[in-house]
């Protein structure tokens, strides 16, 4: 890459989503969207090999990249932080009020979600998030697949009308908010434990056969581990026993389901490894406190 351009010189800018629209970045091809209470606004972006100094911006910013090939970088003003063919599902979090200097040598897709700063101050008041929040790419060897999963969850319901959609989005920022936020502690995003990286893999798994037949035996041959201790080292790492982060996974998949097609609620419980719609009913209402069908109709 050539030396480093500013993206907007001498300009300010109120908001992630204009500065995306009116600074250099506006030559990528991008879509944006916002919804819900908290003044949440997102953007995917096809970005080109870039070289860029961003201004400072008033919000929290978090961003997903799914798949990266090459060299990248972040200088936050802290020293340049590097990775090289990174693992997929990498989150970066860009800190607010902060000059950023970034880099890419590849072609490469973003989804970027942004939060004012006083609304995370509000919502993770006294967590030690606030103006401290600092930017990494996540590690080698590591996942951010629950979390990019929540991402990829609030892009979705971004669009959809209607209040019900407006409270899951809300519902999906808080959690995503309470992950990252303590992202040291809780895989599979931040350093963790030698064996956050066996139940990462777990983790990816169940995404990718979350509506097939899965056993604990199963998961547990996946993370190489006996299934007593498998059980809790999930536990541990993921706050969920094993069992209940699958059928809530399930439950969430079979509700972007119901809010995004026409699928059959009987078809939507199959796809979703649920052995009938009844199945499904008992545990989504006991997940959400609503059934499948009161879903459907809002």
């Amino acid at each position: 890459m050539s030396e480093p351009q500013h993206a907007a010189p001498g300009q300010r800018f109120d908001s992630y989503a204009e500065f995306y629209q009116k600074s250099t970045y506006a030559d990528f091809p991008q879509e944006h969207r916002s919804n819900g209470s908290f003044g949440l606004t997102m953007v995917e972006v096809q970005q080109e090999a870039f070289d860029f100094i961003d201004p400072p911006l008033p919000e929290i910013v978090f961003v997903h990249v799914p798949k990266l090939r090459g060299r990248a970088f972040t200088d936050f003003g802290d020293g340049v932080k590097a990775v090289e063919n990174p693992q997929p599902n990498m989150l970066q979090v860009t800190p607010p009020w902060t000059e950023s200097h970034c880099g890419v040598d590849q072609p490469h897709q973003i989804m970027a979600a942004a939060l004012p700063l006083a609304t995370v101050d509000h919502l993770l008041g006294g967590y030690g998030l606030g103006e401290n929040v600092f930017s990494k790419f996540y590690a080698p060897g590591t996942s951010a697949a629950h979390a990019t999963a929540l991402v990829g969850a609030m892009w979705r319901y971004s669009t959809i009308p209607g209040g019900a959609a407006n409270l899951y989005l809300d519902g999906l920022t808080m959690q995503f908010l309470a992950l990252t936020a303590d992202s040291a502690g809780i895989s599979p995003i931040g350093p963790g434990r030698p064996e956050d990286v066996r139940i990462t893999r777990v983790i990816d798994y169940i995404e990718a056969h979350y509506g097939e037949p899965l056993a604990v035996a199963e998961l547990a041959a996946v993370a190489a581990m006996s299934p007593s201790h498998f059980s809790k080292c999930f536990k541990a790492t993921t706050g969920e026993p094993v069992w209940v982060y699958v059928q809530r996974r399930r439950c969430e998949r079979a509700r972007d389901k119901l809010a995004t097609t026409h699928e059959a609620i009987a078809q939507i419980a199959y796809a979703c490894g649920f052995a009938n719609q009844g199945h499904l009913t008992s545990v989504f209402k006991k997940t959400f406190g609503v059934t499948p069908g009161q879903v459907r109709r809002v």
